[in-house]
């Protein structure tokens, strides 16, 4: 039933508020409520499911309460071994934990998780759906839509042999051509993988199986665009057989499935000891890497596409971290920006088991400390990705 027809099915009321000040009031509510008031009336019903109202709520959503991915490794000391019970995933509230860095976490408190054998990885998060990849050997692997707050999933779309993939993108690189890719893209209505236009540049570690590296090179969603890092000619990354005129961003568009190539910085100048990253960082593309010196450097496309609007968003050194600067442990940037005022950043550092909180205004440094059940959990700080909640109804199968 459209907006239209559940207008005149609505019934009478002593005081008629206007259809768009209702709109504008629901669109402030946490998903949780909107849907309760579904059951008020046909014509409410309508509302919530309406695509205008949930791009409205959605962007509301972001701005009240932006939340990311807390992922936890479970595991249970049995005597004589360590038993592997799999991932949680948990919606977490970024100025929770902004407020409260160390504290004691367990999913059964949270309204919503969602618990992952240790064969599933997270692939992205998107207009409030995650998407998950599930690894069935020689079948290849499955994906899964997952919409936290409305704790509705969807299975679809098997794709065999896919090295990587993103949100409704996979790829699997071609050993026989050097640096080459097939890529396919699927559509949610038929379920149905098709060709596309292959890469014109490689993203770095295509060809990587392990878990940790299929989080590596997974697109960065911006704009109805995915984007990756890539070295022309390289697949892998050697600072000491490459250099900056090598480097470039690539980025798919999802409504014309065509490639844009974007230079990086001017001032990027020298190759970095470890791999940059390229994530998303306050509504911009953004790109950060680390120098000898030793300095964490953070870059924004201030306008996306637009490579001359390429912007030093900070500098800071690893002495002002509070870090001891390891090049093989390699400080990556998690794009989420707490607070309205914009003035604290969490940053993750690959293989380790806490983040730091950073306020630049006040040159504050906090690590974060969450108490898990069993002395075996810990929070997989690299799997962390930005998540705003959404009540669209496209996740079908509830649990």
């Amino acid at each position: 039933m459209d907006i239209q027809t559940a207008k005149k099915n609505r019934p009478p009321t002593v005081v008629v508020l206007p259809d768009d000040l209702i709109a504008e009031v629901l669109s402030y509510l946490p998903v949780k409520i909107l849907l309760q008031f579904r059951c008020v009336n046909k014509y409410w019903k309508a509302l919530i499911f309406d695509t205008v109202f949930i791009k409205l709520h959605l962007n509301r959503s972001a701005s009240r309460d932006p939340k990311f991915t807390l992922v936890t490794y479970h595991a249970d000391d049995m005597v004589d071994y360590v038993l592997d019970l799999g991932y949680s995933v948990v919606p977490y509230s970024i100025r929770r934990l902004i407020e409260n860095p160390s504290f004691t976490h367990s999913v059964i408190d949270d309204d919503c998780y969602f618990l992952m054998e240790n064969y599933h990885t997270i692939v992205g998060s998107c207009n409030g759906l995650i998407c998950l990849s599930t690894f069935f050997g020689e079948d290849g692997y499955q994906f899964r839509l997952w919409n936290p707050a409305t704790r509705t999933t969807k299975d679809f779309g098997y794709f065999l042999d896919c090295g990587s993939s993103s949100l409704a993108v996979a790829s699997r690189y071609d050993p026989e051509h050097h640096c080459r890719s097939n890529v396919k893209i699927l559509s949610l209505h038929d379920n149905v993988w098709r060709d596309i236009e292959s890469f014109p540049v490689a993203p770095l570690h295509l060809d990587d199986t392990e878990l940790h590296d299929r989080r590596v090179n997974c697109g960065v969603y911006l704009s109805s665009t995915l984007n990756w890092l890539a070295i022309h000619n390289h697949l892998h990354y050697n600072s000491k057989n490459i250099t900056v005129e090598q480097f470039v961003i690539i980025s798919l568009d999802l409504g014309t499935e065509t490639y844009n190539k974007y230079q990086l910085p001017r001032d990027f100048d020298e190759v970095p000891p470890e791999a940059p990253t390229v994530g998303v960082l306050g509504g911009s593309l953004c790109f950060s890497y680390s120098y000898k010196e030793p300095d964490f450097v953070i870059w924004r496309m201030m306008k996306f596409g637009v490579e001359d609007s390429w912007t030093q968003f900070f500098k800071i050194s690893y002495q002002d971290l509070q870090i001891d600067h390891d090049y093989y442990m390699a400080t990556q940037l998690v794009p989420l920006l707490p607070y309205e005022d914009g003035h604290t950043l969490i940053i993750k550092r690959q293989y380790e088991h806490a983040a730091i909180l950073y306020n630049w205004r006040d040159n504050k440094v906090e690590r974060t400390k969450i108490i898990r059940d069993s002395t075996y959990d810990y929070v997989c700080w690299y799997s962390t990705m930005d998540y705003t909640e959404s009540g669209q109804q496209n996740v079908e199968a509830e649990f």
